[in-house]
């Protein structure tokens, strides 16, 4: 399913991307719900091991903003 947080005058929809490219870490998408125009956005988190779903739930609503903060447009590096 999905979190789901408000950021940028939007809803956003937190799921779960899969495996990054760095070794170590994976991947969680944020899509928007509001807006079908807005570009996806795509955070690096640490693989702890836990399945993505379990780690999504029990992120805080202040974590998961600040996931989104540190997230990318179509996962490129921000400049």
């Amino acid at each position: 399913m999905g979190r789901k947080l408000k950021a940028n005058g939007d809803v956003w929809v937190a799921v779960p991307g899969g495996r990054s490219e760095r070794s170590g870490h994976r991947t969680v998408v944020f899509l928007c719900d509001s807006n079908g125009q807005r570009p996806y956005r795509v955070a690096e988190v640490p693989d702890d091991g836990s399945q993505m779903e379990s780690y999504l739930a029990n992120l805080g609503a202040r974590e998961l903003d600040e996931l989104f903060e540190r997230s990318a447009s179509l996962g490129t590096p921000a400049s």
